[in-house]
């Protein structure tokens, strides 16, 4: 009886492994397309397009303001894109699902130093969806995404993705 449960058991976590193996493999298949152009407002009215970035790496970064892990993470987005913009580091947020009043006051009491942005429905859906925040997408020089990442990081970890698209 009990080899019976602990067959059936190992042939149910074969099969999660299987499926998580899968979407790794889709994941990875995504990587190295295209980013998706947009053009998009900050709080202050100004147009941003991902293509006028081309020739930098970009970090772009997926959030909603009510989203605690995405505002942990967003001092160390900052600061990368200080210590790095000069080296061909470009970081872009992209808020989902905000009030652009509640924006605005969200990127002055974050004290935020890279151009946030005003999402649409089009982009959400031009990028898969997103459904989990934050969801960060990495982009080459070449405009191509290389990675894309659910839930916080670290800088480290940031700095670790980014160094390779240097």
């Amino acid at each position: 009886m009990m080899f019976t449960g602990m067959k059936k058991r190992s042939t149910w976590l074969a099969g999660v492994l299987m499926v998580a193996l899968l979407a790794g493999a889709t994941s990875l298949l995504a990587a190295d397309k295209p980013a998706p152009d947009f053009t998009l407002q900050d709080t202050a009215g100004k147009n941003y397009s991902l293509s006028q970035f081309k020739g930098k790496v970009v970090v772009l970064n997926f959030f909603t303001i009510w989203c605690q892990p995405c505002r942990e993470e967003m001092p160390d987005l900052s600061a990368i894109n200080n210590e790095n913009k000069d080296k061909g580091v470009q970081v872009l947020g992209i808020c989902l699902n905000a009030d652009p009043n509640q924006l605005r006051f969200f990127v002055k009491q974050m004290n935020l130093s890279y151009p946030i942005l005003a999402g649409t429905d089009k982009v959400n859906q031009d990028y898969g969806s997103i459904i989990a925040v934050p969801t960060t997408f990495f982009i080459s020089k070449d405009g191509k995404i290389t990675k894309k990442i659910e839930g916080s990081r670290t800088k480290a970890d940031f700095l670790s993705m980014i160094k390779p698209l240097m």
